[in-house]
């Protein structure tokens, strides 16, 4: 059994702490190290099983005289899934109004997760 050790920087608190992650040539998970608290342990383990983010990005908006309006994910999704989310939202042109926390797109690339708007766009 090959141990191969992934190192993660921990974002829960300010300590950054990087805690180590030992995985087997299978990828199982053997040993999570160096972490200061039990929130820092859960969140390398969440991290190394299945990276999660929210999408921030922008939409382009048609009959405005603005081009594009900020959004983003209203919960975190696999990171995996963020490119395939972007080229979707490529082609997703919207138009005002627009208020804070519209949604944009439910349920983005069956990810549980919708695209809200995060600016006001009146005109």
């Amino acid at each position: 059994m090959v141990k191969n050790l992934n190192e993660i920087t921990c974002i829960i608190c300010p300590l950054a702490c990087c805690i180590s992650v030992a995985v087997d040539d299978e990828g199982r998970l053997i040993e999570v190290a160096n972490f200061q608290c039990k929130e820092g342990k859960e969140y390398a383990v969440a991290e190394y099983r299945a990276p999660m983010r929210v999408l921030t990005t922008t939409v382009i908006v048609g009959k405005s005289r603005h081009a594009l309006v900020p959004v983003r994910t209203n919960r975190v999704i696999l990171r995996e899934k963020l490119f395939d989310c972007m080229q979707h939202l490529a082609r997703i042109k919207v138009e005002p109004p627009l208020m804070v926390g519209d949604v944009i797109v439910r349920n983005i690339l069956n990810t549980g997760s919708d695209i809200i708007t995060t600016s006001e766009l009146l005109d």
